[in-house]
């Protein structure tokens, strides 16, 4: 393509400009074959930062002492904070307060579970009790183990869809089948296949029935059958700390559908597998300062959407991520 150079000089400033620019603009098509492409968007990171809420202190929305996290059928968020007074509270899943009540004596020690009717457990190990509210935080029943042969240091909790729900004892190793009034169905003690000493806490409940357990004794998790079998196991390097009056506090396990993720606070880890133990991702917090310089993943709850909520105990908060890893 040639322009004549003196009758170029001759145009308007408005021609030349736009002459110049079409020039430029077929080069670039001459020299490359094709017109100029877009920037290249940025991959979605495997764990995603969707929102976070919290900060220190005693109105609704604030935290003391954050010790145990869950979700309900339709994705609001329990938490149970050990302050003073000790609380439970209650958000949808954008961090905005639903509800927010008292519970006496700290009875938000251990573990908190909603059965299928929003009724809200919280397990108090200190006081070997499983105190229930009716979802407006009324109490409702206390069911009271200190002083029974068969179970008696409770610690965590997993509630199936019929109400009944499997209670754990750290400090013995025992699990307990129960019915909602607190009566044992069945109980056993560690399965034939683990060994050394047995540490369930915490445990959960998954879609296929099983039951999976952070072991921190043995430093990893167990996948148990709804009767007590050993079924299978995959390391993850709990913290392990010896038996004393109080539960781990560090240590998160829970799964959507064929996801299963465990978290160590003390450690700043989180990691996911699949059901049949397979990796599928490994995050360290300390290397993700983004989230917070002291952001660590205290205990963690799927949603029924798939969202993970990280209850992060150094800073007062709780970190929603989006989990973009095939299933």
């Amino acid at each position: 393509m040639r322009i004549a150079l003196r009758r170029f000089l001759r145009w308007p400033i408005r021609q030349t400009a736009s002459a110049i620019l079409t020039f430029s603009a077929l080069c670039v098509v001459a020299a490359c074959g094709h017109s100029p492409q877009a920037a290249q968007i940025a991959p979605v990171p495997p764990l995603q930062l969707l929102g976070q809420w919290g900060q220190s202190g005693t109105q609704p929305g604030q935290f003391q002492n954050l010790q145990a996290i869950t979700c309900d059928a339709v994705g609001n968020v329990y938490i149970a904070d050990d302050g003073k007074p000790a609380r439970v509270e209650k958000f949808d899943a954008t961090g905005h307060p639903l509800l927010v009540f008292g519970v006496s004596a700290g009875q938000n020690d251990s573990d908190i579970g909603v059965d299928p009717g929003n009724a809200i457990f919280i397990v108090d190990r200190r006081h070997g009790q499983v105190q229930i509210y009716s979802p407006e935080g009324e109490p409702f029943r206390t069911l009271f183990f200190r002083y029974r042969r068969d179970f008696h240091d409770p610690s965590s909790i997993a509630i199936d869809l019929d109400g009944n729900f499997y209670l754990a004892d750290f400090l013995t190793g025992r699990v307990a089948y129960m019915n909602p009034a607190g009566r044992s169905l069945r109980t056993w003690t560690k399965p034939r296949g683990i060994d050394g000493r047995w540490t369930p806490f915490p445990i959960r409940l998954a879609v296929d029935g099983n039951l999976y357990v952070a072991d921190a004794a043995a430093q990893r998790v167990e996948k148990i059958s709804p009767d007590g079998r050993y079924v299978a196991s995959w390391n993850f390097p709990f913290t392990v700390i010896e038996p004393s009056l109080d539960a781990p506090k560090n240590t998160g396990l829970t799964m959507f559908r064929d996801l299963i993720a465990a978290s160590d606070g003390a450690k700043r880890l989180l990691e996911i597998w699949n059901r049949d133990g397979q990796p599928k991702l490994t995050v360290d917090f300390s290397q993700h300062p983004e989230w917070g310089e002291h952001a660590s993943p205290t205990d963690i709850a799927f949603a029924p959407t798939g969202d993970l909520f990280v209850l992060d105990r150094p800073d007062s908060r709780v970190l929603r991520f989006k989990v973009n890893i095939p299933q």
